[in-house]
């Protein structure tokens, strides 16, 4: 079994109670929070994780980088943290897991309301798109991205940036863990969809990676343990912390793979 290397951000950090201590505010107030899979699978079903490495081109013995933070290219502006990211000698990929979430606002709903500091909003957004200049086919302009998801936008944005940094090839990853108990959340089709819309937009680069993985999950009886917490009780967290550290809450089928 190989050694498992975390990181909170560029911090290594020793074992997952110490990642789960770095875990603040309400990353994992409620046991539905999208971290809650992903740190189960990374840190309990091993076997599973380094399949899904395998089946994307990424070594086995890579440091995971939770929460890897991304300058806004507004100075000031709120960064993109990327749920996980892992580098090799040639790759960064970034994923960006998804469980109870809806459909995040597009572009035009971003850039409908000014900025906290009365800024205009297309700045950020133009910032965000220099940052994938440099794997696309085209020119890229804002208006010609209104009606993409923006938070898909940014999240690809950042793997281009961090890919830019190190001299490295950028490739994308959604993680969808399904099924989902809320009727309200985005399908993997939502997902394949907005992507591929992205991907399309962005001149089907052949220098940027896109996937969507559907990754099967089914609770286990810890998890049904602390699934009935109040995600507006800031001591949630403490609780779910604890049973991640412990026992596995989800076992998890084959992946469905999705690649633009």
């Amino acid at each position: 079994m190989n050694m498992k290397k975390y990181c909170y951000d560029t911090e290594p950090i020793a074992g997952i109670e110490k990642l789960c201590e770095r875990m603040t505010g309400k990353a994992l107030q409620s046991p539905y929070r999208s971290t809650v899979p992903l740190l189960s699978l990374v840190e309990h079903s091993q076997p599973e994780w380094h399949s899904l490495l395998a089946s994307l081109g990424t070594p086995p013995d890579r440091t995971v980088h939770f929460e890897y933070c991304i300058a806004s290219p507004k100075p000031g502006g709120n960064p993109s943290q990327t749920d996980a990211l892992l580098m090799s000698d040639s790759t960064v990929w970034a994923v960006e897991a998804k469980w109870t979430e809806p459909r995040y606002e597009t572009v035009a709903k971003r850039i409908s309301k000014p900025e906290s500091d009365g800024a205009d909003p297309r700045t950020t957004v133009d910032g965000w798109l220099k940052y994938l200049q440099p794997f696309t086919t085209r020119d890229l302009r804002v208006d010609d991205f209104l009606d993409v998801v923006y938070q898909v936008l940014h999240r690809a944005a950042s793997a281009c940036a961090v890919a830019t940094d190190l001299q490295l090839s950028p490739h994308l990853v959604y993680l969808h863990f399904h099924p989902s108990p809320l009727e309200s959340s985005a399908t993997t089709d939502q997902y394949v969809s907005d992507l591929q819309h992205l991907y399309a937009l962005l001149g089907n680069p052949s220098t940027l990676k896109i996937t969507v993985v559907e990754m099967p999950l089914k609770p286990t009886a810890e998890f049904d343990a602390i699934k009935g917490l109040d995600k507006r009780d800031p001591g949630s967290a403490a609780v779910v912390k604890a049973a991640l550290c412990k026992e596995p809450l989800f076992t998890f089928g084959s992946p469905i793979i999705t690649r633009s």
